[in-house]
């Protein structure tokens, strides 16, 4: 099989930390040309990961490559509808950054144009592909907590640990550029989440997202803190708590069925939640019959035999270790590249993206209207300071 030719938009933190490591480790790909509109950012990727070209003009690389069939792009949200719809419009398979885009109009223009020209639209929410949060979505859909009607999902975390520590920029800073902080940044993460693992669309949204904490001076005008509250259309209730502003990471998600609990964690560990995933559930087990996944992780707490000899096994917490490695990001490429070779979905397809968007946008309109807001939404919402460019 030829390899499938890989261009990279924005050659910044995510790019360097993620995605090149990923494809570099991926077989079957090349990694034929890489754009930055930094120079040096441009020409050092070029030679650090091996890529045949460096472009500072996306435009001009789509020209001149013919030998691409794929583009990851990991630029600041602003250019994210722009370069997405050029991609698609040249025929090539998409990987985008979350947030897909700033506006829901944004959003469902690149979706839209993606079907169009018949190409995979993929978005790059990670967090579905750690190991925990895979096998949490598979032991929900077994019904192993029962029916699902109310989960949480947060991420808080200072700004400062990405900012002072892996940004190659500071457009996170920035509204104008970025759309936002907590609400579409570490929210991204958080919402889409969340929806995947409640299994249900969104049907309305009420929240908050504003700056309260941070100094403006130092850290921008992008808000700082974000509360939603999510109802779906099977009727179950999501919550989403995120902030830029807490001096050590928490990050955990939340799901609660009629018949038992799981939590999940990826991005930090404290004495509150100490494995990445834990499970309870009420259902009657015999040890033969537990899933696969709790069996192989169910240590005995008293007695070597215990679950052999007790009918049904005793009902209990059971933390779950996954491997550490391969991470999420070597998941999602080759996901990624399986979805162009196989021609599947993806798991985070585009409209997937546009959802999470169209939820972020709507709290900014409730903080409008001080009220609910009924998805999908029926006009473009723009975040505070956010200024739109190009339209279709």
């Amino acid at each position: 099989m030829d390899k499938i030719g890989i261009g990279v938009i924005g050659c910044g933190s995510i790019a360097e930390l993620a995605h090149f490591p990923s494809i570099k480790r991926a077989k079957n790909v090349e990694l034929i040309a890489v754009c930055d509109t930094n120079e040096e950012i441009a020409k050092r990727a070029k030679e650090k990961w091996g890529a045949k070209a460096w472009y500072t003009d996306y435009e001009k690389m789509l020209k001149e490559r013919d030998d691409l069939k794929a583009v990851v792009i990991a630029s600041p949200p602003k250019f994210h509808c722009e370069q997405g719809i050029a991609c698609a419009e040249k025929g090539l398979h998409l990987l985008i950054e979350k947030p897909l885009a700033v506006t829901n109009k944004e959003a469902w223009d690149i979706v839209n144009t993606a079907k169009e020209n018949k190409v995979k639209l993929m978005v790059g929410c990670d967090r579905r592909f750690w190991p925990q949060n895979q096998w949490a979505k598979n032991l929900i859909e077994e019904g192993v907590i029962g029916k699902v009607m109310m989960g949480r999902a947060t991420m808080h975390e200072h700004v400062k640990f990405y900012q002072e520590n892996i940004a190659f920029t500071d457009f996170r800073l920035h509204p104008e550029i970025a759309g936002g902080s907590a609400v579409s940044d570490t929210g991204a993460h958080a919402i889409d989440l969340l929806i995947w693992l409640i299994g249900s669309p969104v049907k309305r949204v009420i929240g908050i997202a504003d700056r309260r904490v941070l100094d403006e001076r130092r850290w921008g005008k992008c808000d700082d803190t974000a509360v939603i509250m999510m109802e779906h259309e099977n009727g179950a209730l999501g919550y989403v708590s995120c902030n830029r502003f807490s001096p050590v990471v928490s990050q955990f998600t939340e799901v609660y069925g009629d018949e038992g609990t799981i939590f999940t964690s990826s991005d930090a560990q404290n004495p509150y939640q100490t494995a990445p995933l834990a499970v309870y559930t009420t259902k009657d087990y015999e040890y033969e019959d537990l899933p696969e996944i709790i069996r192989k992780y169910r240590w005995p707490q008293i007695f070597w035999a215990e679950d052999l000899i007790t009918h049904p096994v005793s009902k209990r917490w059971v933390s779950i270790y996954p491997p550490r490695e391969p991470n999420n990001y070597f998941y999602l490429c080759q996901h990624f590249i399986d979805c162009i070779v196989n021609d599947k979905e993806p798991l985070t397809k585009g409209e997937d993206g546009a959802q999470a968007v169209e939820v972020m946008c709507a709290v900014f309109k409730s903080m409008e209207t001080k009220g609910w807001v009924d998805l999908p939404l029926e006009e473009e919402v723009v975040p505070p300071y956010y200024k739109p460019e190009r339209r279709k």
